[in-house]
């Protein structure tokens, strides 16, 4: 759990979150989100809410971290934690109280370290930091700038089988300095290979999870909002790379191996992506509501539930996008204000917690 007090961790988780809502593409592949889920999306918030209260990881940190594989999963999840409950009119005072709780999860996943809006994204232990950096490394022949290529194109990878959900494959960390003016960033990516939530894919040749590790030197200027969105104004990851290495399991890979494995993942980008593209709007519907049930999975596996959203759902789906969205309640917004302050305001319910 955080030490700061609760009223800040609410101001700063608003300010925080703000950025990556408002910064927002306008347009997403296959469709927004929010233009398919919305019937669902109050049932959702429910059952992770729910699901988290029975499971027995409140106020145990080792817990969550078996509940949940990184703070972004939790992050990426919280705006429609926010919509969730308002969707089911829920009193401020709870909707703080859920904030907070999904809070101390991030922190448990976070291994205390506090969370910033934009900035270092911290997770490793400072031990875990120096075995990272001891591991052999590909050599500064310019092969490094392949290890670039490949987590792009694993980034790109994660869409075609999870939308926007990018936290299901990828979890980047750092920069994370060390004693001698180098700084490491760390890139996780698992759940690579979703068969049972895409069935008829063929996955061969891909591992199920892997990371990737690049070294940089001091030049390095970079930071990541709490959805794991880089911020490089400059290009500094490109132009401050020294080395790194790639690593599945206790396997080091050799450059032949990462330039096939690079392959092999715009091979499948290019297939499952014309198979979305063929899919209809209601089967599309259909498969993002499984995708939102698929990022809280980990949490129903440490329960021994059934992960996937129930036939009835699936009805109020349907109808639900018969009938359209709700009008939305008109805003009152301060015409000086920018989008991220309007939102960081709107995100804001440190005024309704009751101590």
């Amino acid at each position: 759990m955080y030490s700061v007090d609760k009223k800040k961790q609410l101001k700063d988780f608003a300010a925080a979150v703000a950025i990556p809502v408002g910064l927002t593409d306008s347009n997403k592949w296959p469709v927004r989100a929010g233009t398919v889920i919305f019937p669902v999306r109050n049932h959702l918030v429910r059952e992770l809410i729910r699901q988290i209260e029975a499971s027995g990881i409140i106020g145990r940190p080792d817990e969550w971290r078996k509940a949940f594989d990184g703070p972004t999963q939790l992050w990426r999840m919280s705006h429609h934690l926010v919509s969730g409950l308002l969707d089911d009119e829920v009193e401020k005072s709870q909707i703080a109280e859920k904030i907070l709780l999904l809070l101390e999860g991030i922190a448990a996943l976070k291994n205390g370290h506090y969370f910033e809006g934009i900035g270092t994204h911290a997770i490793l232990p400072d031990c875990d930091v120096a075995k990272v950096i001891d591991t052999p490394t590909l050599g500064a022949d310019n092969n490094a700038n392949k290890l670039l290529s490949l987590a792009a194109a694993l980034w790109s990878y994660s869409e075609v089988n999870y939308f926007v959900a990018h936290e299901l494959t990828c979890e980047f960390h750092g920069a994370y300095k060390v004693p001698d003016g180098r700084s490491v960033i760390v890139r996780d990516f698992k759940n690579l290979k979703p068969i049972d939530l895409w069935p008829n894919r063929d996955f061969g040749g891909l591992p199920n999870c892997m990371r990737i590790v690049t070294i940089h030197n001091g030049a390095l200027n970079i930071g990541y909002d709490v959805y794991n969105n880089l911020f490089d104004e400059n290009g500094t990851m490109a132009t401050s790379l020294m080395d790194g290495y790639a690593v599945i399991g206790d396997k080091l890979l050799l450059v032949g191996e990462i330039a096939d494995l690079i392959g092999c993942v715009l091979n499948k980008i290019s297939t499952f992506a014309k198979e979305v593209d063929l899919m209809s709007p209601n089967a599309i519907a259909h498969k993002y509501m499984e995708v939102f049930w698929y990022r809280k999975k980990s949490l129903t596996n440490y329960m021994g539930l059934d992960w996937k959203p129930s036939m009835e759902l699936s009805k109020i789906l349907d109808d639900g996008l018969v009938v359209g969205p709700k009008k939305a309640a008109q805003k009152k917004n301060d015409a000086g204000k920018t989008v991220i302050e309007q939102l960081t305001n709107d995100y804001d319910f440190s005024e309704y917690l009751v101590y």
